[in-house]
């Protein structure tokens, strides 16, 4: 019994050993994805490696471990392997997919727009490739092409919130802030948990001057993360632009217990304490501004303001100065109607 149990054993390795070099390949090729699947990401490439060593022209084998190194961030290599995939079958489209992503994860922001394209062109029902290349265009500030990749992607795909919570944000920045909230809005119907819809609604609300409605927006978002200074921050735009400046100082208060180096918070605060006539509060907080970041234009300009209120004139053309050097010009008028250059 034991010679024949150590004779099977050994009659099936040779069996194993010997398939045909098509069916080896598929044994291995199986075993990859089950391993990938498992997220056993090294185990599959060997599987992967040894699939190709036995069928070299295996498609599926190269897409598959192009996908493994894109999991290992080993973004090259995978693009070498796509560039197998596609030569060996150029109509499968995810080939072209993976290889996008494989290349924007490397920085190629122009070759994995192409590649989106071709996606688009070989399945245009897939909104993945319409929403990732109208991101791309987005990142490049090319506004209105972003514009239409993501009404693409919502047609494609009329549930899909990022892209109608993307399109509402090429909308804003194409100056059409109706639009953004009513697209910011049906992306936050279809996830109520896109939190960062309600601040992105808020800011449109603002544009339209309606202080009422980003009050409620950023509220609602501060309901469910209160430990987001930016949160605040924007609250205390819109509570400023209405008018109410000491809540916006409350509000820019809170954003600093939460980021005590948050300059934009400083200066804006500093904002706020001068239409409050606290002056020497507004200083303080311009120059600690500055302090986070000494290139800060704005906060030089505010300084400017508070220190001419303090009677510092000397101190006030300085800062309206160095505010011009940055780049603000408003810097140069402050400092030639309050007699600066005299």
């Amino acid at each position: 019994m034991l010679t024949g149990s150590a004779a099977q054993a050994q009659t099936d390795t040779v069996r194993a050993s010997t398939l045909p070099p098509a069916q080896l390949a598929e044994k291995y090729y199986n075993s990859g994805v089950a391993k990938f699947n498992d997220k056993s990401y090294n185990a599959a490439l060997q599987d992967f490696d040894r699939a190709l060593a036995a069928k070299p022209d295996f498609a599926r084998a190269y897409y598959n471990r192009a996908a493994t190194r894109y999991e290992l961030k080993q973004y090259a290599p995978a693009v070498q392997d796509y560039n197998e995939a596609i030569r060996l079958d150029p109509s499968t489209f995810t080939a072209w997919y993976g290889r996008a992503q494989a290349r924007q994860a490397q920085g190629q922001a122009a070759e994995a727009e192409q590649d989106y394209g071709k996606v688009t062109e070989l399945k245009p029902d897939y909104a993945a490739a319409w929403y990732d290349r109208g991101a791309l265009r987005f990142e490049k500030g090319d506004y209105q092409a972003a514009l239409q990749d993501f009404t693409q992607a919502t047609k494609v795909d009329a549930k899909y919130a990022y892209a109608w919570h993307d399109r509402a944000s090429a909308e804003r920045q194409l100056g059409q802030p109706e639009a953004a909230v009513r697209d910011y809005t049906e992306a936050l119907r279809l996830n109520p948990d896109l939190h960062v819809a309600l601040l992105n609604r808020a800011a449109a609300k603002r544009r339209l001057k309606d202080y009422k409605g980003a009050l409620e927006d950023y509220s609602d978002y501060l309901r469910r993360r209160s430990d987001d200074p930016v949160g605040y921050l924007g609250r205390a735009g819109a509570r400023y632009e209405a008018g109410e400046y000491q809540a916006a100082v409350d509000d820019l208060t809170q954003a600093l217990k939460l980021r005590p180096d948050y300059a934009l918070a400083l200066n804006n605060r500093a904002a706020a304490y001068q239409q409050l006539k606290n002056y020497k509060a507004a200083e303080a907080d311009a120059s600690a501004a500055i302090n986070q970041n000494p290139q800060y234009a704005e906060a030089y300009l505010n300084r400017g303001h508070a220190r001419e209120m303090l009677r510092n004139v000397p101190g006030a053309c300085a800062d309206w100065r160095k505010a011009a050097e940055l780049g603000i010009t408003a810097g140069t008028a402050y400092a030639a109607n309050s007699g600066c250059e005299q």
